[in-house]
């Protein structure tokens, strides 16, 4: 009976076994602007890649204690020396 027996379908597996998404981005790059010979192209995407991480951080960062009291005292320093000129005045 095994001339009547229909086969099974066979499935579709795809596992990527690796991603990457600076290369995905370099592709769709090179498919909006036309292909650059040279590396100037990639350090050009780096770049910008390092700038952003860069502002990124800075964003990120606290603000150093001591620049908060040092401006605190500045500008209370100002105000006592306003305020006694004021009366004086």
């Amino acid at each position: 009976m095994a001339f009547f027996q229909t086969r099974k379908p066979r499935r579709f597996e795809y596992k990527p076994r690796f991603y990457n998404p600076q290369k995905e981005e370099l592709e769709q790059l090179k498919a909006k602007y036309g292909e650059i010979e040279g590396k100037n192209y990639k350090r050009r995407i780096d770049f910008r890649r390092a700038m952003n991480e860069k502002k990124d951080e800075k964003l990120r960062k606290p603000v150093p204690m001591i620049k908060i009291v040092l401006i605190a005292s500045v500008v209370s320093l100002a105000l006592y020396f306003l305020l006694t000129y004021i009366e004086k005045w």
